[in-house]
């Protein structure tokens, strides 16, 4: 029994050894498109019986009693196997050709495909709202892509909170739809958007970047829109949006190197910095009911995009010099205060030292009198004193005998 045993054992050691030398290949189809499974062997110049097995499910077989070497949406690459070639052909492949086949040749397992089906991301978009709402989004992907939203400078954990939504369609592909709430300190971040797809053999990313100018009436203004360093962008272009609509006002091919224009008013402030990225904008003596509104850049990439959307205010020079005017108003009345208060510090000085010299002078004479006083008082009292002294000697002269 044990001897019984252990024959199994080395028969089924030995299966799987062979079962590990068969070759396993990976293959990426492109949904609705043609995609070829590969099988070759070593031909005898015979026709080879061949079965294509999809998760062990038999799918397809050469040669194959009463029809053509195909199946549904599967065919064989030629009509018999005499050359050694078994590959088959998936026709216009969707979701349900992905999974792991296996190419039998005369009983014996030549290899292992694994097809991967995907509709690759072909575009990515982002664009805002006037309600401070950003949003990013694909279609016609397959597997359903995964979307991830970052800032820069890194904003704090949790601080960006998108909505993110992903819908299958009527055709069997993903519609990605992800939606950002700008934050209070927007216009010092840019808001990146990047789209990867299932198999990771993708990756597309999407920044914005929000700021706002003002204008003044019959003054040009210029709108600066410059790319990342890192974009190698393919095209550039300028549109303007007001009242829901938006006119294309500037586009640059920067293989051509060409350059269109729709409206008159606008020209790049400097068309040779262009090549290096510098797309800002000069909008000839704008008028505000005419001129403000959104302005946005945005540069094109091998899977990248970059908008830098713009809100311009233009307001009427009148109003500006009258603001000009005003704010000098305000700066002459707050100097004239201050040389009031200066002027007025210095009279209160000098009039109290004025206050303080005719006092002095009293109390100097008033001390000038009462020192003569004191004199005269001295003098009359040492003259009392003569004058005592003298009657004492005469009254002592006269007491005395002739």
């Amino acid at each position: 029994m044990l001897r019984i045993y252990c024959g199994a054992c080395v028969v089924l050691w030995i299966f799987f050894i062979a079962e590990c030398k068969i070759p396993e290949v990976r293959v990426s189809c492109i949904f609705s498109e043609d995609c070829v499974l590969p099988c070759s062997f070593t031909s005898t110049g015979a026709n080879a019986n061949v079965q294509w097995y999809q998760q062990e499910a038999l799918v397809l077989s050469l040669p194959q009693a009463g029809q053509g070497p195909s199946n549904g949406n599967m065919q064989f690459i030629s009509n018999s196997a005499s050359d050694g070639n078994a590959s088959i052909m998936l026709k216009k492949a969707d979701k349900t050709s992905k999974g792991r086949y296996k190419c039998v040749v005369n009983n014996v397992t030549q290899t292992y495909v694994i097809a991967m089906v995907e509709a690759p991301i072909r575009m990515i978009s982002i664009n805002s709202s006037e309600s401070g709402l950003v949003q990013c989004s694909t279609r016609d992907v397959y597997p359903a892509p995964v979307l991830q939203w970052s800032s820069e400078p890194a904003s704090a954990p949790g601080v960006l909170q998108p909505i993110t939504r992903i819908s299958p369609g009527g055709n069997g592909l993903f519609s990605a739809q992800s939606v950002l709430k700008l934050q209070n300190n927007s216009l010092e971040h840019v808001y990146m958007c990047t789209i990867t797809s299932k198999y990771e053999t993708q990756t597309w990313t999407a920044s914005f970047k929000p700021q706002e100018i003002t204008g003044y009436t019959g003054q040009d203004l210029v709108i600066p829109c410059k790319a990342p360093k890192h974009l190698q962008f393919l095209s550039a272009v300028w549109t303007f949006t007001r009242a829901n609509k938006t006119t294309d006002v500037l586009k640059y091919d920067s293989r051509t190197h060409t350059f269109s224009s729709s409206l008159d008013h606008v020209n790049l402030q400097e068309k040779d910095r262009a090549v290096i990225g510098d797309f800002s904008l000069v909008l000839k003596k704008p008028v505000a009911s005419e001129h403000a509104g959104i302005y946005t850049c945005a540069f094109t990439g091998a899977k990248t995009q970059h908008l830098i959307q713009t809100h311009v205010d233009i307001t009427s020079s009148r109003q500006g010099k009258d603001s000009m005017k005003y704010n000098l108003w305000m700066l002459g009345i707050v100097i004239g205060l201050i040389v009031l208060l200066a002027t007025v510090l210095i009279i209160k000085r000098y009039r109290a030292k004025s206050k303080r010299s005719p006092e002095n002078a009293q109390e100097d004479a008033e001390m000038q009198r009462m020192n003569a006083g004191t004199v005269h008082s001295d003098k009359a009292a040492e003259d009392a004193q003569a004058g005592m002294k003298l009657l004492t000697e005469a009254s002592a002269s006269h007491s005395q005998p002739s």
